[in-house]
């Protein structure tokens, strides 16, 4: 059927993608009147599939936390045409996490639709005859609600197929998994078989563990890569590979290290106990000591240890990377402890800790702009091993630039560039390696870099950046042609959507891979669901670059940088002195858009407003308190944050560089750091990249970007 479907729809697409691409580009530029005319419009002519429309319009209402309004005028439509559109309606309830609103408008006979709600409202699921599912939404409900040991293999197969859209559901065959464990024969090896072709997780490598443990299978190499798991399945897998072969396993630190921090205090005691190797058991020691916190006696042994010249190196590289573990458990100033691990890395650059001791001190002197000992700290993380990647070579080459060793920092930032041509920090090493250019006379280099910069990276920081200072231009925005009905997955979640199961379909979209990330991440835009698009991208942006395949395309930034919130943005700051679209680029950097943010620190909203600065606000402004609910109202939250923020553009005379700073780390800490190193006018760059606060500084740098680009955007 889906196949016909498909095949009567691939007739008129290119008509359907033209009629609807006007309205596609004011949904995505946040012109929400212009988008609802002429969706309207569309739906008056009836020559679009319906459904495709109101999956529009009813992503452009709840994209911006109008669902109210949306149902009123779903009302409208189904007087007018006739049509019951309380499939729609309850979509947009369930994805404002409204379940109890949306379970009084669905009728009674809609079983399955009124369990799902009761399940995700919190309530218990009430008893009913069940109808035959006719859809995968209706399959998962059945799936969700049928009692733990009474799934049938048959249905357990097709869960495991319908867990490849609604990875969920994984977690419920994983249930029939457990209670099963010590089932014989192929056929729970066959389901968990087909189960890993689509689903990872830590309880699914547990249960495999557990499995294996109980049949006394799976090889020595099998346990040995689940000592790299999380710390369960690696406790698993040390207990096994002592059981398989004791005397090969049992003079491991690694195995001492898991079983002590497992909580397996005497068993790690006992292999120490039997081992005829002193120096192993003195390592096995250590170990003990850190996780039973009994610091002090660790710091004399290791002391012991480090100045005992007859101790073999092994020993004493381990002993003085837990004297270092021990300074920084005691609480001892920070410059010691890290000190310690930079002495520890130098001493032993061969180590396996090393590379990763030697940055945790880098970033530390980073951070205290203590450039000389930061450059030689990352210098011996680089030498020693590959911690801290590209950021390793990107900050590395700074330090180094910054305390005068600049053909060094150059030279780092060449091989960082080679090595990750990709990374996020490639702009940083090309630009500055241009600035290193300029330093030393060589401007053909520098112009070079320069375009190169803008070139790889059109959309970062450092890549708009060199594109305004080489007046060249690579960012190329455009509106994509969108077929919501021309991809199965993507048809499908138009289909749940208009059935009542719309948080269902977000779910579908934001974790399925039988559908590409560019075609995912346009219907889940298209509904509304702005955060999940935007952690999806980061997600695949991060996979490319690590791939070395390449960044995020162009030809997604328009679902990368969506703008619901322009319109009443650009009203609330009308007579501040805060442009629309650093407002904007900062409400994408604190919540992606998504009104229900909060912080563990307790800030909430678009704006992540923290409710002392809403006090402030209030009392400077004469506004009322804002109080619970109150954060989570997309008004609210952009009026009180739009004040903040340009309080400090009035502070900090305008500069949007030192008033980002202060909205992220506190006016007090910006104006600090500009009496330490001052702002240039005609140097920003300078500025931000000696803010030691490292959130701070990628802060500063994402929003600006992120105005840069919606400028672009919203002309």
């Amino acid at each position: 059927m889906l196949k016909s479907l498909l095949l009567l729809l691939s007739v008129s697409l290119p008509l359907i993608s033209a009629s609807l691409q006007r309205a596609d580009s004011f949904i995505l530029s946040g012109l929400h009147e212009q988008a609802v005319s002429e969706l309207l419009g569309l739906l008056r002519e009836d020559d679009v599939p319906r459904n495709v429309i109101l999956y529009r319009l009813a992503g452009l209402y709840h994209g911006v936390g109008r669902e109210d309004d949306c149902i009123l005028l779903f009302d409208s439509i189904g007087q007018q045409t006739g049509e019951d559109m309380y499939g729609w309606k309850v979509s947009l309830l369930d994805l404002s996490r409204r379940s109890d609103e949306a379970l009084a408008l669905v009728p009674s006979e809609d079983i399955l639709l009124r369990l799902w709600l009761e399940s995700k409202s919190g309530g218990g699921i009430s008893s009913a005859i069940l109808p035959a599912p006719d859809c995968v939404a209706q399959r998962a409900v059945r799936a969700l609600i049928c009692r733990d040991g009474r799934m049938s293999k048959g249905q357990m197969e097709q869960t495991v197929l319908d867990a490849a859209l609604l990875g969920f559901l994984a977690d419920e065959v994983i249930d029939e998994l457990e209670l099963t464990l010590k089932t014989e024969g192929p056929w729970w090896d066959g389901i968990a078989g087909d189960l890993a072709l689509v689903h990872e997780s830590g309880r699914f490598d547990r249960l495999l563990a557990e499995r294996d443990l109980h049949l006394s299978g799976g090889s020595a190499e099998t346990w040995e890569y689940r000592l790299d798991l999380d710390d369960d399945v690696a406790l698993t897998a040390a207990l096994m590979l002592l059981w398989i072969d004791p005397d090969k396993w049992g003079r491991s630190w690694l195995i001492a290290d898991i079983l002590a921090g497992g909580g397996h205090i005497s068993l790690a005691d006992s292999i120490a106990a039997a081992s005829d190797d002193n120096s192993f058991s003195i390592g096995v020691s250590m170990a003990i000591l850190r996780e039973t916190a009994q610091h002090g006696q660790l710091l004399v042994l290791c002391d012991s240890i480090v100045l005992d010249m007859t101790m073999p190196d092994s020993l004493q590289a381990r002993a003085a990377l837990f004297r270092a573990r021990a300074l920084r458990a005691l609480q001892r100033p920070p410059g010691e402890f890290y000190g310690s691990y930079l002495d520890y890395a130098r001493a032993y650059p061969r180590h396996e800790k090393a590379s990763e001791a030697a940055y945790l001190a880098a970033r530390y002197f980073d951070s205290e702009r203590n450039w000389p000992a930061a450059a030689d700290a990352y210098m011996a993380a680089l030498t020693s091993g590959d911690f801290g990647a590209a950021r390793a070579h990107w900050r590395g080459g700074f330090c180094h630039y910054m305390c005068g060793r600049g053909s060094t920092g150059d030279s780092i930032w060449t091989a960082g560039i080679e090595k990750y041509p990709f990374s996020a920090w490639c702009d940083e090493m090309l630009f500055w390696s241009a600035r290193y250019a300029n330093r030393v006379g060589d401007t053909g280099r520098e112009n070079e870099l320069l375009l190169e910069t803008a070139r790889r990276h059109p959309w970062e920081f450092y890549g708009l950046l060199a594109a305004e200072r080489t007046g060249s231009e690579h960012l190329s925005i455009g509106v994509p042609e969108i077929s919501l009905l021309g991809n199965p997955v993507t048809a499908e979640a138009v289909d749940m959507m208009s059935r009542g199961y719309g948080s269902m379909a977000s779910s579908m979209l934001c974790g399925t891979d039988l559908c590409e990330k560019e075609t995912s991440s346009a219907a889940l835009s298209l509904m509304g669901e702005h955060h999940s698009t935007l952690s999806m991208l980061r997600t695949l942006d991060f996979q490319l670059r690590s791939a070395s395949s390449g960044i995020l395309p162009e030809s997604m930034l328009y679902f990368y940088f969506p703008a619901p919130y322009r319109e009443l943005t650009e009203s609330t700051v009308a007579g501040l002195d805060v442009p629309a679209t650093i407002v904007t680029g900062l409400m994408r950097q604190e919540s992606y858009f998504s009104r229900w943010a909060r912080s563990w620190v307790g800030a909430s909203g678009l704006i992540q407003l923290m409710p002392g600065t809403a006090g402030d606000i209030a009392r400077w402004y004469g506004l009322p308190v804002l109080s619970g609910s109150d954060f989570f109202v997309p008004e609210k939250s952009i009026q009180y944050g739009s004040l903040y923020l340009a309080r400090q553009f009035s502070a900090f005379d305008g500069s949007s560089v030192l008033a980002l700073a202060a909205y992220n780390a506190g006016p007090g800490n910006a104006a600090k750091w500009m009496e330490a190193f001052p702002l240039a006018e005609d140097d920003p760059e300078l500025f931000i990249e000696q803010i030691p606060m490292t959130e701070t500084r990628g802060y500063v740098k994402h929003v600006i970007a992120n105005a840069w680009i919606y400028s672009e955007l919203f002309n």
